[in-house]
């Protein structure tokens, strides 16, 4: 865990408060990536004041934090880099050059591995966090977006956004060892067909047994187990479903299907959907919330989120935005959810009891990209 002093140092906290307050976890940091500006926003969430800002590469795309380690970690698309960053002291420890474009990224369950997705170069980099170094590229990949770890950190599950599989490497030996298909056997997209949607992403339950792939083409799901990598099933979705966002107690899995505008509600425990709801336009996240009651979907195309009560399964009202929102984070107790809103450089407070916007936090940098804070649920466009 994070030096309680030293941190409080880094984000320009005086002793006396550092004494008075740093007995809280890390979780109560929000840190946000700047595309435009090249830096990463530290919000403390008990004030929702921007308490420091820590400069990375060109065009961070996503940030992870380890706590086991005190690092945070940025993939910087324009320069084909990753930062790491010691969180102790504000430092840039090292600057990685990988293969081009990476974007998404995934730490490993013990926080001391990174998975990295070289989307454009068609490869995975696996980064050792202690030794701050590249210890493995792995090739033959198509378009790799998110990935997902297994539970025992052996194997990951790479959603490839140019095609209709999920491919499993074996860290141990960083080969791809297995290919999941989604869709129709070798349904590939042509090279730089950016109208192709493939797999997104592998969602993981909370517990990491069960792994959700959507693939877009194919208006369909699969079920895969995360301990054998053996898929179980394969669901039909909506129109164009864009991936899988669990619940925190893991019961549903929630789907935008951007095709029709609607939302698929997945039963993880009987592998059906039981609800479809109406959606909104360009839905690029959902977050959930106040005891796992409410799904608020981020409406990308509209500046709103659609609001839906999964007590009910239904429609529950929209709260308008100020601007363009990307991707979003609900604190670790279910109580607030960030968001950020790109366009007018701001952090989007919502109360998920009340369902309203409650706040918006200025001063955080040029074309806020994400979110992320350690313990909760996070994910990236």
């Amino acid at each position: 865990m994070l030096a309680r002093f030293a941190f409080a140092a880094v984000l320009g906290l005086s002793t006396a408060a550092g004494a008075a307050g740093l007995e809280d976890p890390l979780n109560r940091y929000l840190f946000v990536p700047n595309r435009a500006s090249a830096d990463v926003a530290v919000i403390d969430t008990r004030s929702d004041t921007v308490v420091a800002r820590l400069p990375v590469g060109n065009v961070p795309h996503q940030v992870a934090v380890s706590d086991t380690l005190g690092l945070l970690i940025a993939s910087n698309t324009e320069d084909d880099t990753v930062s790491i960053v010691d969180l102790t002291s504000g430092e840039t420890l090292a600057t990685l050059q990988l293969d081009r474009t990476p974007e998404h990224m995934e730490l490993s369950p013990t926080g001391e591995l990174a998975a990295v997705g070289n989307i454009e170069g068609g490869s995975v980099s696996l980064i050792d966090l202690r030794a701050r170094r590249e210890i493995a590229r792995v090739e033959g990949l198509y378009e790799p977006h998110n990935m997902t770890f297994s539970a025992d950190g052996r194997y990951i599950f790479v959603g490839n956004l140019g095609a209709d599989r999920v491919s499993v490497i074996d860290v141990a030996t960083a080969r791809v060892v297995k290919e999941i298909p989604v869709g129709e056997p070798k349904l590939v997209a042509s090279l730089g067909d950016s109208e192709y949607q493939g797999v997104i992403n592998v969602t993981a339950t909370p517990d990491r047994r069960l792994g959700f792939a959507a693939f877009g083409e194919g208006d369909r799901m699969a079920v895969v187990d995360l301990r054998t990598a053996e898929k179980i099933t394969t669901l039909p979705l909506g129109d164009l479903p864009w991936r899988a966002y669990t619940t925190a107690d893991g019961r549903y899995m929630i789907v935008p299907n951007n095709g029709d505008g609607t939302v698929s509600i997945i039963s993880t425990s009987e592998l059906r959907e039981v609800a479809r709801l109406k959606g909104g336009k360009d839905m690029v996240g959902v977050n959930t919330g106040w005891f796992e009651t409410t799904a608020f979907v981020i409406a990308r195309g509209e500046n709103k989120l659609v609001v839906l009560d999964l007590t009910t399964m239904e429609n529950a009202g929209e709260i308008p935005l100020p601007g363009t929102p990307e991707t979003g984070v609900t604190t670790p107790d279910g109580t607030r959810l960030y968001l950020s809103i790109s366009s007018t450089n701001q952090v989007a407070v919502i109360d998920t009891r009340s369902r309203k916007l409650v706040k918006l936090i200025d001063g955080v940098g040029e074309e806020p990209w994400g979110t992320f804070m350690v313990g909760a649920l996070n994910y990236c466009h």
